[in-house]
């Protein structure tokens, strides 16, 4: 007996193979890191500088006195300064609830974009051709009702969470006489073995979602339907999932591994590059430039190699992920009764590979209707050729082997037979 799960890793590989290298597509590779970005959950800090340029009274003219920290001086304009006495009296709490609340909306927006990644990564490997504004615009739908979907798994989790902490809240906030060293270890390894519950239970939770978003883009269903259709093939046919999920977790060891150490090696390298860019750079500039400009500009060129090294980064983790999702969409065609992924390097006409005769999504009658009208035409065009042979319009006295065709020769015939 072979699983699915190790089946799957040749085909997808060869998928892998022929989707990144066959042709090489720069401008494709590019485009399948953009999505890489938002599925992986990678993050980035999005921040500005100001500038430290303080403005004295030679910018304004002699009219305008110096302003010294501490004090306001008089408008020589009779402009009021209750503004600057309104800025400085903004409650810091309300700047860190506007900072949390920006915060959000960036989470609730990057979330979002990352739920339509996940279906807009599924139909572009499927197909073989990246399609970001087209394959974004058919899916945005499905993405708003998976991101509602993980956000109502969050905030579960999160209470489920906080109401398993409850029991200790009393012990370790107030000065209760139970409060003791047994007391605080056993509160530790609760929180603890809560936090691996809900981790464990979460990755079931969001491999059976992975699963689903195939299903419902190619059974054009909803998501919660499709993760139902999912739940109830997992009832039938738990072996192979469990299979499944060791193999998922030897092949993310594995490619972890290797992502690793491939990066260590690419960081060291790019790191003596950079060293010598640099220090090359100082060197040219320090003939031409003041010192504060010139770490100006060095401080511009290690912000584009940061950049580079990232996107350099995320180019190489294309392979590995479109490589774990191949495997995913492969073993999920074998495993999910009736599923019909149309794969780009599939023959026309292949039917699905799920189980049973199911997966052309034809019942057995109807897949055998074909043969059945090729042998009633063949039947109907020997009984033509028979109905209209020459033989046939021939008359009857004429016919070769007739009693009426020449008595003499039957005679003969006889004679001779019985001679």
């Amino acid at each position: 007996m072979t699983w699915y799960a190790i089946d799957a890793i040749d085909r997808a590989f060869s998928r892998t193979k022929k989707a990144l290298l066959e042709p090489f597509d720069f401008w494709k590779w590019v485009k399948l890191a953009i999505i890489v970005f938002f599925v992986g959950g990678l993050g980035s800090s999005y921040g500005g500088q100001g500038t430290n340029y303080n403005m004295g009274s030679e910018d304004w003219g002699s009219d305008v006195p110096a302003i010294v920290p501490g004090d306001v001086p008089v408008s020589p304009y009779d402009i009021s300064w209750t503004g600057l006495g309104y800025i400085q009296s903004i409650d810091p709490l309300i700047i860190i609830a506007a900072a949390i609340i920006l915060l959000i909306l960036f989470v609730i927006v990057f979330s979002y974009i990352s739920s339509v990644m996940e279906f807009v990564f599924v139909e572009s490997l499927v197909k073989n051709e990246v399609k970001l504004r087209a394959y974004f615009k058919k899916f945005m739908g499905k993405g708003f009702n998976l991101l509602l979907i993980r956000l109502a798994i969050g905030l579960l989790f999160f209470i489920i969470f906080v109401l398993s902490l409850l029991p200790f809240v009393s012990i370790f906030v107030t000065e209760s006489p139970d409060f003791s060293v047994p007391a605080l270890v056993g509160g530790i390894l609760w929180i603890f073995g809560v936090i691996i519950l809900l981790a464990l239970i979460g990755a079931v939770i969001n491999s059976f979602l992975s699963l689903a978003i195939p299903v419902s883009i190619y059974r054009e269903t909803g998501i919660l339907t499709s993760f139902n259709m999912v739940y109830r093939n997992f009832r039938k046919n738990w072996q192979e999932i469990l299979v499944y999920w060791l193999i998922r977790f030897l092949l993310g060891i594995g490619v972890g591994f290797l992502v690793l150490i491939l990066f260590i090696v690419l960081f060291l390298v790019l790191i003596i590059v950079f060293l010598v860019i640099d220090g090359i750079a100082y060197y040219i500039l320090s003939t031409f430039v003041s010192e504060p400009l010139i770490w100006i500009i060095l401080a511009l060129f290690v912000l584009a190699e940061i950049l580079f090294t990232f996107a350099l980064l995320m180019m190489l983790s294309v392979p590995f992920a479109v490589f774990l999702k191949y495997h995913l969409l492969t073993f999920l065609e074998k495993w999910f009764d009736g599923l019909n992924i149309p794969f780009f390097d599939k023959p026309a006409g292949e039917p699905g590979t799920g189980q049973g005769e199911i997966g052309t999504g034809l019942s057995s009658s109807e897949q055998n209707l074909p043969e059945q009208n090729a042998s009633e035409q063949n039947s109907s065009e020997q009984n033509s050729s028979e109905r209209y042979s020459p033989e046939n319009e021939m008359p009857e006295s004429s016919r070769p082997g007739s009693d009426n065709s020449n008595g003499s020769d039957g005679s003969e015939t006889s004679a001779s037979r019985d001679f």
